[in-house]
């Protein structure tokens, strides 16, 4: 366990020192990504398509914050749909830049998980976001994830969407509410969708209030209790639903969701329980019973002093 702990200060202490080399990488290769599959999906516009420009997204994207880098992202939907279709982009467009009005502007760090949830799903990893987020960040979350799942289930509707046109100008105000409506009878009709809105929350709320109980080792408890909540969760649903998820493949997801979210909480904290105190003390108004837990800290210069005194001692007893 001690290797543990030392490699974990390691990674830390090289974090901190290369910080302003690792975010931009970091956000470069999550832009790539996140361009790569968005012109796969829509492999329309011919002038916002190839590796170069995908690049090129990628590299603006590492160095604006997440609000801005959702903005790029919604123009390169629209330049993609306006080769396809007028009605589409005049609806979509209007449709997501009411939710960044709304929503976005006044969290702007919320646009991170919007992103990033159709693009776990395409990686077939979504499993992450809801233990991830409940665990670090909260309920504030759960209104980015819903529009996550609903941008990655939308994408599965697009085509028959896109399917509707006007036939003239005329017929463009007929052919947008049509297309509105289709779209919202698509979603509400979409049973895998909606029974994934109401796990991940039901994830996100279960593993963090767990995370704000006062016991032991409560972090690692929240993510396998998130995890199980996911397994169980889909299961059910997908008996009663009916739906086409697969139940292997949510399983070993949620597994590898744990394992996941249980590094990068071990990366953030790690505590030493067995050596907690409580503390009491009191002031004119008050009394107050505090419990401490040490963080677990290991030094280089620890485990140098303990290397040199194992090897004196190894010399007393040769001689």
């Amino acid at each position: 366990m001690t290797k543990l702990y030392e490699i974990r200060e390691v990674l830390i202490t090289f974090f901190k020192r290369y910080e302003r080399f690792i975010v931009p990488i970091t956000k470069f290769i999550f832009s790539l990504l996140v361009f790569t599959r968005l012109n796969g999906f829509l492999n329309n516009a011919k002038l916002l398509n190839g590796a170069l420009i995908n690049v090129i997204l990628a590299v603006i994207g590492s160095f604006i914050p997440g609000n801005w880098l959702l903005l790029l992202i919604i123009f390169v939907i629209s330049s993609h749909l306006f080769y396809v279709s007028i009605e589409a982009v005049a609806l979509i467009f209007v449709i997501m830049i009411v939710i960044y009005l709304m929503y976005i502007r006044i969290f702007p760090k919320m646009s991170y998980f919007i992103i990033f949830v159709p693009l776990a799903f395409s990686l077939g990893i979504p499993y992450i976001v809801p233990i991830f987020a409940g665990l670090f960040y909260g309920p504030i979350t759960i209104i980015s994830i819903c529009l996550g799942v609903i941008v990655y289930y939308f994408s599965g509707h697009m085509s028959s969407i896109i399917a509707i046109k006007a036939a003239d100008l005329t017929d463009l105000p007929d052919s947008i509410t049509t297309m509105y409506k289709t779209i919202m009878e698509s979603l509400l009709n979409d049973k895998a969708m909606m029974l994934t809105i109401i796990i991940f929350i039901a994830v996100i709320l279960i593993t963090y209030f767990i995370s704000r109980l006062e016991i032991d080792y409560v972090w690692y408890i929240s993510i396998v209790t998130g995890g199980i909540t996911n397994m169980l969760g889909f299961t059910i649903g997908n008996i009663i639903l009916k739906t086409d998820i697969s139940i292997i493949g949510v399983i070993l997801g949620s597994i590898f969701a744990i394992i996941i979210v249980t590094i990068c909480q071990f990366l953030k904290v790690s505590l030493h329980y067995t050596r907690a105190e409580k503390v009491q003390f009191e002031d004119d108004d008050y009394i107050y019973y505090v419990k401490a837990i040490p963080k677990i800290k290991i030094s280089k210069q620890v485990r140098r002093v303990k290397h040199i005194n194992s090897i004196k001692k190894e010399v007393k007893h040769k001689n």
